[in-house]
């Protein structure tokens, strides 16, 4: 017999530490496409839980060089 009250989390929840990872990822610049690999998320997913929480895309996959270069 099947359980009517599902006791696990669907296996596409994100848990406490796949945010905390996610924050981390992009404060540190990681490319987006190096963070959906790490968190097993599509882009998408990736852009829209960084959204929801606030947590900025805009240094993924640029360097610090050409973030120094375009503010000169």
């Amino acid at each position: 017999m099947i359980n009517p009250i599902r006791k696990s989390l669907p296996a596409n929840t994100w848990s406490t530490e796949d945010i905390r990872l996610l924050r981390q990822l992009a404060i540190d610049g990681a490319p987006l496409e190096t963070i959906a690999v790490r968190l097993r998320r599509t882009r998408s997913a990736i852009r829209n839980k960084a959204t929801m929480h606030g947590i900025s895309l805009r240094r993924c996959g640029t360097s610090l060089s050409s973030q120094q270069a375009a503010s000169a």
